[in-house]
């Protein structure tokens, strides 16, 4: 069994990396997912502390070379990276020298740190409000952004790049301490978040669409929400309502930004591989409806449509948050009937997923059975010892 620890960079400013490394080897780990292109949280750790932690919006935790991005691309400012490769050197010698993987644990596209310096490189929505949260995908100097980004990881000597965010988001959970006073079913924070940026009307456009119109469209479906009360409370949002809301036109939209978001992955895929280095997709369909036993369905909320970005990747990774072992097991199920390649299904051992160590051994259990040749455990900085021995106890059953 492969299993890699999620693990950001502090362990590794406070802990000697063979020290680390070796333990996690005996622990049965084969390698580690390393954060090493972040986004802003506050975070208990446990390995460092007990400590609370301020982690910077889009940080790099290595110096950037800069070579490795167009000249049209965005670049790393001076004020979202480290001074020097220190860090990541460490490691990479630590883990050379036990054998473990070293990947690259990447956040794309949910990014203040650029979109507060580089605003008209960020969603926009019909209402022309901007997401400085949230990268478009669609503008160019974002997309050649990725392809730098990629290509200097690509660089480092690291194994793959587990790419999180690379994709679209949500209305919420972008800022802290948000304010949303007021309800909001699944279609209003669907068209609130929906991005009508110039870079996104210009690729409808180009297919023969009017990006101006939907986003008429769109401004005009919001008006209830907006002076009285949501229209479609406790409605699910599917492709069908949007269409009888705004029009047809909608799904051409849809079927744009994904076809744009196809070709970035297939980009990506070459920039990586001709370097030897594995691409990965962490998946967080799954969190979209934490009841739902197909989140592949739910894909296209966040402009994914699976099957156009299966040959652009080495695994796919899904968020397997799950309490239950069964619930675990027809998660992956799901995963492997549809897409028919390489999964590394991701488990976290603790709190909320899991309080007891014979849950976590199920689930492991469950996915083995299935089939699975990787686990990967998310987030060692905020393990109790406890958690280190359940996830090693799992593994060795």
């Amino acid at each position: 069994m492969r299993a890699n620890a999620f693990t950001l960079p502090y362990t590794f400013f406070r802990q000697d990396a063979h020290e680390v490394l070796s333990e996690l080897k005996a622990a049965g780990f084969t390698g580690i997912n390393l954060a090493l292109n972040y986004h802003a949280s506050r975070d208990f750790l446990l390995r460092q502390g007990p400590q609370l932690e301020y982690l910077s919006d889009g940080f790099h935790y290595y110096l950037p070379d800069a070579s490795k991005y167009s000249s049209d691309a965005i670049h790393p400012s001076k004020t979202d990276h480290s001074p020097d490769n220190s860090m990541l050197e460490g490691v990479l010698t630590a883990a050379k020298k036990l054998g473990l993987d070293v990947n690259a644990w990447a956040v794309f596209m949910h990014n203040s740190g650029i979109g507060f310096v580089e605003p008209s490189a960020t969603v926009e929505n019909a209402l022309g409000n901007k997401f400085l949260s949230e990268l478009c995908p669609s503008n160019p100097r974002v997309a050649q952004y990725a392809f730098g980004l990629v290509a200097d990881l690509s660089s480092r000597g690291i194994k793959s790049i587990a790419m999180e965010s690379m994709h679209w988001h949500g209305a919420r959970h972008g800022e802290h301490h948000e304010r949303f006073f007021m309800e909001l079913s699944e279609t209003t924070e669907f068209l609130f978040s929906l991005c009508f940026c110039p870079s996104c009307i210009a690729n409808f456009d180009r297919t023969g669409g009017s990006g101006a119109q939907l986003k008429e469209k769109v401004q005009k479906a919001l008006q209830p929400f907006l002076t009285d009360k949501d229209p479609w409370l406790g409605q699910p949002v599917t492709k069908a309502a949007l269409a009888e809301i705004v029009g047809t036109e909608i799904l051409e939209y849809l079927k744009t930004r994904e076809a744009t978001l196809a070709a970035v992955y297939a980009e990506i895929f070459r920039i990586a591989s001709a370097s030897g280095v594995e691409v990965s997709y962490v998946d967080q369909s799954t969190l979209l409806d934490m009841n739902s036993a197909t989140p592949l369905d739910l894909s296209w909320l966040v402009g994914i449509d699976p099957q156009s970005i299966v040959n652009s990747l080495t695994a796919f990774e899904p968020l397997v948050y799950r309490k239950s072992p069964a619930e675990v097991g027809a998660i992956y199920k799901h995963y492997a009937d549809r897409l028919k390649m390489r999964l590394k299904p991701i488990l976290r051992p603790t709190f909320p997923d899991n309080t007891d160590e014979k849950t976590l051994r199920e689930k492991v259990a469950a996915l083995a059975a299935l089939g699975t040749a990787d686990i990967d455990f998310y987030l060692l900085d905020t393990w109790r010892p406890r958690d280190l021995t359940w996830v090693a106890n799992s593994l060795a059953n």
